[in-house]
């Protein structure tokens, strides 16, 4: 009895365990990103993370990529590669690089670039990036 009543226990804290996990995982960084000290999602630089690992940086609204990239987020840093168009660097190996995380909320990113400078990212609507003129949708 004294075994049933230890696995009964067991049983009934692993989901509390794997609850408590999950509501500690920092906000995705999935979507569209600007980048300065202000939110700006009209013009400017952006990231555009997508949830297969690649990003694209492009320039809001509507001009399209100027580098891409792979990334993964670790919580307290975000690793990337970055290649700047028209890829002069395509047959060599993307040096992988780090931004270490300072503080982090779902609309706002506080970095450290692998230089150790500054950077802020602002969440934007996806609809911030728009179609080049001319071309009808992505």
């Amino acid at each position: 009895m004294t075994k049933t009543i230890a696995l009964t226990l067991t049983l009934l804290a692993a989901p509390a365990s794997a609850d408590h996990h999950a509501t500690t995982l920092p906000p995705s960084i999935v979507g569209v990103w600007s980048i300065g000290e202000t939110a700006n999602c009209t013009t400017g630089t952006a990231w555009a993370f997508h949830k297969d690992g690649y990003y694209v940086e492009v320039k809001l609204p509507d001009t399209g990529p100027t580098s891409v990239g792979m990334w993964k987020d670790n919580g307290a840093t975000i690793d990337y590669t970055h290649s700047h168009m028209p890829f002069a660097d395509m047959v060599t190996g993307a040096t992988p690089r780090t931004f270490t995380v300072e503080a982090r909320t779902a609309d706002k990113l506080t970095l450290k670039t692998y230089r150790g400078t500054p950077l802020i990212m602002h969440r934007c609507p996806v609809d911030a990036v728009k179609a080049p003129a001319g071309q009808a949708a992505h």
